[in-house]
C-alpha cells in the first residue's frame, strides 16, 4: 500500500447528509436522484475453436484449459458474470438415430455435463439454437418446421426433469448467431426458411413443458431473443430484415421478444459502441415503429471487431476503462430515454482463450499460457484488468444516478457513477470514478477537490481501490521480464500479484460534513477508483460456501468459492488458511496478499505440498471476520 502513497493522495473524512424518498423508483442523497439499477452488463461469450461438429465442439469444450478458464470466470465476485453465450453450445447434442416414426433420437449427455458445470460455476448459458447435430436438418430442409420444434421442446423437456423449472428460467434463449453471415449460415437457410425457423423454435420454446395456466408458470414464461444480427444492408443482410418486417406487422404474432443485435466499436472507443447502437435504434424505429415496445439487447458490444487481433489496448488497464465506460454510458443513455430506452442488456465477447504470442493482447479477459515444456502439459491463466473491471462493476449498488462528467481541465473530465443499496439505516454506496479514455499510460497536470454528496447513517467505514497503469498490470509485469512464453513460478507469481484492483485506502469515517480529495497529477492514464461506503447496520460478512480446490499442475492449485453479493459487498480482503495434516498448524497462505474476489492460486514451490486441508473466510471493512467456511481436503494424485 504505500507504494500507492506517491501516486495518489487521498483523503477521506466523509460523507453525510439524511436520504430520503421521493417516489417509487427515484431516491436523491441531497440533490442527488438515484434510479433502480438492473445489473445489464453481466453477459460474455465466445466461440470456440476446432471444427464445427460435434467431436470438434465437444473436444474443445471439454479440454482441461476450458474447464479452468470457466473456473475462473464463475470465480469473480457474485453478479459479476451471470450469462455466457458460447456459439455451437448445441453441437455437444449428439444424433442418434431416428424412430421407427421419423423422429429424430438424441443423446445429451455430453450436453449435460457441460451445463452441469456451468451451473457450479453460477453460470447460465445463453441457449442458442445453432447446430446442425446428425446433419438432420440439412438432410431434411422439407421437415425444418416440425425438425426445429421437435428439437427445442426436447431439448428444453430434457432439462427440465433434470433442474426444473426455477432454474431454467435464469437461461437464455436466442435464434442463430449472425444467420445472414455465410461463416454462420450452415444450414443454408434462405429467406423463407430463416423464418421458418425462427418460428419453429418459438414454437418449440412454448409447447415445451406441456401448457402453463397458473399465475406461477406463466411467468415461467421463455422469452426468445434475436435475431442476433449484424444488421448491414438490407441487400445483403436479408434475414434479419424481414425477421423485423414480420414482426412490425403484426407484433402480437412475433417470434421474438427481445430485440438482439451486434454493435461494436471501430477502433476501440466505448463512444463508438453506444453511438452505433443509437444509430441502428433509430433506423429501425423509423422503419418498423411497432418494434419501439420489444426490449433490445448488444450482445457483443466490444470496443473493437475481431477477437484475435492482437492490440496493445487489450492487454491492459485501458480495456479495463474502456469496458466501464461502456456501462457508464449505457445506463446514461437508458436514463435519457428516447431509443436505449428499452434496453435490456449488453454482453461482452471476450471469453476466449488466447494464444501465443498474444497471451495478452487478445480480446479476452485471461491471459493463457500454455506450458508446453512440462509433462504433462497444462496451462496457466492470468487475469487481466478487464477482469478485475467487471469485479469492481459487480460492487454498484441497486440504485444509480445519472453518470456525471467532472471538468478535471480544458481537455480532460472524469466520469462518475454513484450508486447506493438500502434505506434509512442499513446503507451501502459504491461509486465509481473514471478517467478520461485516453492512450496511456501518461501523466496529465491536474487534480479536483470532489464532494460526495451521499449519506451513511451511524457508524461507517470506507474502503477505496484502484486499477492503474503498470501497478495493476500484469502484463507490463510479464513484457519486463521479457514476455517469455513459458514464465516461471516466480513471474507466474509476480504477474498473480498485480492481477486485482490494489487496495489503497480503508478505515473508519468518524465525522459528517468532509470531503474526498483526489489528486491525480501524478496518477497515469487510465485509471479506475472504486469507493465503497458501508454503514456498521449493513448486512454482515457470511461464511464462505463451496469451497473448491483444482489441480493446475503438479504442487499448484486453484482454489475457489462462493459468495452471497449482499453480504460481500463491504468485503475488504479474503484470507485462505491451510494444514497440512490433522493436528498441525493451520498456516495463513494468503497473508501478504489482497484478495477481494473469490479465488487464489497456491504453489507452495518444490519444497512445498498442496496436500491437507483448507478453510476460507472473508474480513469486512470494519475488520471483522465472517465465519470460515467448511474444511476442504485436497490429495494430489
Amino acid at each position: 500500500m504505500l507504494l500507492f502513497r506517491p501516486l495518489l493522495l487521498l483523503l477521506l473524512l466523509l460523507l453525510a447528509l439524511a436520504t430520503r424518498q421521493l417516489g417509487h423508483a427515484h431516491y436523491t442523497s441531497g440533490d442527488v436522484v438515484y434510479h433502480a439499477l438492473p445489473h445489464f452488463w453481466t453477459g460474455v461469450g465466445f466461440c470456440p475453436a476446432g471444427d464445427i461438429n460435434h467431436g470438434g465442439i465437444s473436444g474443445a469444450l471439454e479440454a482441461p484449459e476450458m474447464q479452468l478458464q470457466l473456473r475462473q470466470i464463475g470465480a469473480l465476485p457474485a453478479g459479476a458474470v451471470t450469462h455466457i453465450r458460447i456459439h455451437w453450445l448445441l453441437e455437444l447434442v449428439q444424433f442418434l438415430e431416428y424412430s421407427t416414426e421419423g423422429v429424430p433420437q438424441y443423446d445429451y449427455e455430453k450436453f449435460d455435463r457441460f451445463v452441469d458445470m456451468l451451473q457450479e460455476q453460477q453460470l447460465s448459458p445463453v441457449l442458442e439454437f445453432m447446430a446442425n447435430p446428425g446433419h438432420v436438418f440439412t438432410a431434411n430442409p422439407e421437415r425444418n418446421w416440425f425438425l426445429w420444434e421437435h428439437f427445442v421442446k426436447s431439448i428444453i423437456n430434457h432439462q427440465l426433469a433434470r433442474h426444473g423449472a426455477a432454474r431454467l428460467s435464469n437461461w437464455r434463449y436466442e435464434t442463430w448467431n449472425e444467420p445472414d453471415l455465410r461463416s454462420y449460415n450452415r444450414i443454408n437457410f434462405t429467406a423463407a426458411s430463416y423464418l421458418e425457423y425462427v418460428q419453429a423454435v418459438r414454437r418449440g420454446l412454448s409447447k415445451a413443458g406441456g401448457r402453463r395456466k397458473s399465475k406461477r408458470q406463466q411467468q415461467l414464461y421463455r422469452a426468445l431473443r434475436g435475431p442476433a444480427g449484424l444488421f448491414r444492408s438490407e441487400q445483403h443482410h436479408p434475414f434479419c430484415w424481414q425477421l423485423l418486417e414480420l414482426c412490425n406487422q403484426q407484433l402480437s404474432k412475433c417470434p421474438i421478444d427481445i430485440l438482439t443485435y451486434h454493435r461494436k466499436g471501430l477502433d476501440g472507443s466505448a463512444t463508438e459502441i453506444l453511438n452505433g447502437s443509437l444509430a441502428l435504434l433509430t433506423k429501425i424505429y423509423q422503419d418498423y415503429p411497432q418494434l419501439q415496445q420489444l426490449p433490445v439487447a448488444n450482445d457483443e458490444a466490444d470496443p473493437v471487431a475481431g477477437w484475435s487481433t492482437p492490440r496493445d489496448f487489450q492487454a491492459d488497464v485501458r480495456y479495463a476503462a474502456i469496458l466501464i465506460s461502456t456501462v457508464m454510458q449505457h445506463w446514461q443513455a437508458k436514463l435519457a430515454g428516447g431509443v436505449m430506452s428499452q434496453l435490456e442488456s449488453i454482453s461482452h465477447d471476450n471469453a476466449f482463450l488466447s494464444y501465443h504470442p498474444y497471451e495478452f493482447s487478445q480480446r479476452t479477459l485471461l491471459a493463457h499460457f500454455r506450458m508446453n515444456e512440462t509433462q504433462p502439459t497444462h496451462s496457466q491463466f492470468v487475469q487481466k484488468p478487464v477482469y478485475a473491471a467487471l469485479g469492481m462493476l459487480a460492487k454498484l449498488g441497486t440504485r444509480a444516478a445519472d453518470l456525471e462528467l467532472v471538468n478535471m481541465d480544458s481537455k480532460h473530465s472524469v466520469q462518475v457513477l454513484r450508486s447506493i443499496s438500502g434505506n434509512g439505516v442499513a446503507q451501502y454506496m459504491a461509486t465509481i470514478f473514471l478517467s478520461p479514455e485516453q492512450a496511456g499510460p501518461q501523466l496529465t497536470a491536474y487534480h479536483h477537490k470532489y464532494t460526495l454528496n451521499m449519506s451513511i447513517a451511524n457508524e461507517s467505514a470506507f474502503i477505496t481501490e484502484l486499477l492503474v497503469p503498470h501497478s495493476t498490470d500484469p502484463a507490463h509485469v510479464w513484457q519486463q521480464a521479457g514476455s517469455p512464453a513459458y514464465p516461471n513460478a516466480t513471474l507466474r507469481e509476480a504477474m498473480r500479484r498485480a492481477q486485482t484492483p490494489r487496495l489503497y485506502e480503508t478505515g473508519p469515517i468518524w465525522q459528517y460534513n468532509s470531503e474526498l480529495v483526489v489528486n491525480s497529477a501524478s496518477l497515469p492514464l487510465p485509471w479506475v477508483m472504486l469507493l465503497r461506503v458501508c454503514s456498521a447496520a449493513w448486512p454482515k460478512l457470511k461464511r464462505p460456501q463451496q469451497l473448491e480446490i483444482v489441480e493446475v499442475t503438479q504442487r499448484e492449485v486453484f482454489i475457489r468459492w462462493t459468495e452471497q453479493s449482499r453480504s460481500t459487498q463491504c468485503l475488504k480482503s479474503y484470507e485462505v488458511w491451510f494444514r497440512e495434516r490433522v493436528g498441525s498448524e493451520w498456516l495463513h497462505i494468503s497473508m501478504d496478499w489482497h484478495l477481494p474476489y473469490p479465488s487464489f492460486q497456491y504453489a507452495p514451490g518444490p519444497n512445498g505440498s498442496v496436500n491437507g486441508f483448507y478453510k476460507v473466510r472473508g474480513v469486512d471493512v470494519f475488520n471483522e471476520s465472517s465465519a470460515f467456511s467448511q474444511i476442504v481436503e485436497y490429495l494430489e494424485l
